[in-house]
């Protein structure tokens, strides 16, 4: 069974994707590492370069890529669902599963990783500061929250991962089952 995690950025995606792809015996895709590899260049370059209009065409074009592959378990990027098409897509070739986590955990991850995340940065490229980051995810998240909401399934990761995977590869057990 295909399996699309989505959710806001640090929820834990690809932290908690292929540990569930492995111990679900599937391969793991990150839309954002299919990115960097078709372009050749980094999530941050490709918006500085290109906008945020182009990366969003990019998703559109590597999740319907991820059909060609058996069975994966994917990493969709924070805002690719958001897009009606796109999540019409997900949800109709596979199993959506929203990565649940509170803006202060999220906070927390993204000040403890030095990842570069374009939708928390100046046009400079310089991190915004605490509270602007703050008002930034909050905002994204009310913009986003039904998107995120309609997937099959909502699964708090506002935990320790292997909690999460085991969940997660419960649910998708379940799901499985006749």
């Amino acid at each position: 069974m295909r399996v699309y995690l989505t959710g806001f950025m640090a929820s834990g995606k690809s932290t908690v994707g292929p540990r569930a792809a492995a111990r679900l015996g599937q391969p793991f895709l990150d839309l954002d590492r299919l990115i960097t590899a078709h372009e050749g260049r980094s999530i941050p370059t490709v918006f500085a370069e290109d906008g945020e209009d182009y990366f969003r065409t990019l998703e559109t074009e590597m999740l319907s890529r991820t059909t060609e592959t058996d069975d994966p378990v994917v990493a969709v990027g924070g805002g690719a669902l958001v897009d009606d098409d796109n999540r019409a897509f997900a949800k109709e070739h596979g199993l959506v599963i929203y990565l649940e986590v509170p803006v202060d955990t999220i906070l927390e991850r993204v000040a403890g990783d030095d990842t570069r995340r374009p939708l928390l940065e100046e046009d400079t490229g310089t991190r915004l500061p605490h509270d602007e980051q703050r008002n930034r995810i909050e905002e994204l998240l009310d913009e986003r929250r039904a998107s995120y909401e309609a997937a099959h399934h909502t699964l708090s990761a506002d935990r320790p991962v292997e909690e999460v995977v085991t969940d997660l590869v419960q649910l998708v057990a379940n799901h499985s089952s006749p």
